[in-house]
């Protein structure tokens, strides 16, 4: 799943920054990101970071935010592959709101050009080898 929780945070972190928008489920009011088109079947892993939360809930409730753990999750699944591994400041609060919209239009697509790849990753502070790292399935 080291690769399914990465990618599940870069396209958190893709649209409005890493702030978990990712997780919200549909309601009245919030229009998920989890039915926009580039994460269906392509965004997994919700699952491990529901059961992450549910347990540091059990030891220190609504001190650590799904952001954050989102985040861990990530660096710790590269890390446990083999990959590389970074210093994660911890503190993230988490959205309250998500953007279908944003996903839609953020989210680098299968298809796009690569120019057009480049400079979105680009736009994000990222390179192209970042863009190559994060591109694969």
């Amino acid at each position: 799943m080291a690769a399914s929780l990465i990618r599940l945070h870069f396209h958190d972190c893709f649209v409005q920054g890493c702030d978990a928008s990712i997780l919200l489920d549909e309601t009245p009011s919030i229009e998920s990101e989890k039915t926009a088109l580039p994460n269906l079947g392509s965004a997994r892993g919700y699952g491990i970071i529901e059961d992450a939360k549910r347990e540091v809930e059990k030891i220190c409730p609504e001190v650590v935010s799904c952001a954050d753990i989102l985040t861990v999750a990530a660096r710790d699944a590269s890390a446990a592959v083999g990959g590389p591994s970074w210093t994660v400041k911890l503190g993230r609060r988490d959205s309250t709101i998500a953007s279908k919209t944003l996903a839609e239009t953020d989210l680098p697509g299968p298809f796009d050009p690569l120019n057009r790849l480049i400079s979105s990753f680009a736009s994000k502070g990222l390179n192209t080898r970042d863009m190559v790292a994060l591109s694969g399935n």
